[in-house]
């Protein structure tokens, strides 16, 4: 869920809205346990933002999970709400009566039914990175599920920190029929386990499926069913300026692209990249474009990655010092080391040309 996240970057007003709409995810996923009548809801981490939640929050989780009483809760803290008796666990108890709550870095049985066993581990650590079952193994007859925060080795996305490693061999060789599995964003499911994502999309590059997963068992097979939570998304859409000749028409565009893609503002928010071979004339004020997209359309974005000149036309355009220094910065953007010494001239070389042309700087 990861109540209370900061969404550092944006306004104060925007970051209120965006906590508003996580608890309102929350309270979707309640209704959808009292709707289909389910014996537990699970919780596998990541509920709260430990470096920003406080009272209030253990308070809201504490009314809200006794209001689902008699369902069972089950909660297994993440990275980011870790269990420390200061933390807002901590705050909550005494726990309502319907809620067990994962404490330890150990795998712990609760019984659901006869011949159903569910096996849930917290994170007591931001920083786990010991595998998660660790040579675990499950005991006793019947269904076997677990209930815990970590990383699929096999499939991390890109920029994930890899918190408690697992296989969905390790699950099976546990002795488990399912594992249900939170800290990826988006949905991604094993043959032996499913992470449902989180109910809502938190940043632009979260733009897989948020939902809650549905797990139903009997005579020991298990089914899982998935179902959409989220209300709002992030789009990437990209806007070609070559056809645009002066700023008024492309300001025009970008307003037209938006409001085609926008259509809730406030519930979709839309990353807009200005792309192709702008004109010689053009010359667009970005930052006052992009200070107005954000208040007509919270959360918005623009980002210039248009080319703004011919590079190729400018280095052999004779001897000029234009000429000479796209020729000397394209030959060591050739040679460098890294991506980061490239990225960090290809900077340089669009910026000394928007200098030589005396245009605004489009950062």
């Amino acid at each position: 869920m990861h109540l209370d996240s900061a969404f550092t970057g944006d306004d104060a007003r925007f970051g209120a809205r965006r906590r508003r709409q996580l608890r309102e995810a929350f309270e979707r996923a309640l209704h959808l346990t009292r709707d289909r009548k389910a014996d537990a809801f699970c919780v596998a981490g990541d509920l709260y933002e430990d470096a920003y939640a406080g009272k209030d929050t253990a308070e809201y989780l504490r009314r809200c999970l006794a209001e689902i009483a008699p369902t069972r809760v089950f909660l297994a803290p993440g990275n980011h709400d870790p269990f420390a008796p200061t933390s807002v666990y901590g705050q909550m108890h005494p726990l309502p009566s319907n809620v067990t709550l994962f404490d330890e870095r150990t795998f712990r049985p609760e019984r659901l039914a006869d011949g159903l066993t569910l096996w849930g581990m917290g994170q007591t650590s931001a920083l786990d990175h010991a595998r998660a079952l660790g040579g675990f193994a499950c005991t006793g007859s019947g269904t076997h599920l677990l209930l815990f925060h970590g990383s699929d080795q096999e499939h991390m996305p890109p920029g994930k920190e890899t918190i408690a490693p697992f296989s969905d061999m390790e699950i099976s060789r546990a002795g488990a029929a399912h594992a249900m599995v939170g800290h990826f964003h988006g949905k991604l499911q094993g043959p032996h386990y499913a992470y449902p994502g989180s109910p809502e999309p938190l940043n632009i590059s979260q733009d897989g499926e948020h939902t809650a997963s549905i797990i139903t068992v009997g005579d020991g097979a298990v089914n899982v069913a998935f179902e959409p939570l989220n209300s709002t998304r992030y789009v990437v859409a990209d806007l070609d300026v070559s056809p645009y000749a002066d700023s008024s028409s492309l300001e025009s565009a970008i307003k037209e692209r938006l409001a085609s893609i926008v259509t809730s503002p406030g519930a979709i928010f839309c990353r807009l990249r200005l792309v192709g071979a702008a004109a010689p004339s053009l010359d667009p004020d970005l930052l006052t474009m992009r200070s107005e997209i954000r208040e007509a359309y919270p959360g918005c974005d623009l980002v210039a990655d248009f080319a703004a000149f011919d590079l190729d036309a400018i280095q052999h355009e004779g001897n000029t010092v234009r000429a000479a220094f796209v020729r000397e910065t394209r030959s060591r953007m050739a040679a460098a080391s890294s991506a980061a010494e490239r990225e960090e001239l290809a900077t340089a070389l669009k910026l000394g040309l928007l200098a030589f042309a005396r245009k605004r700087l489009h950062q």
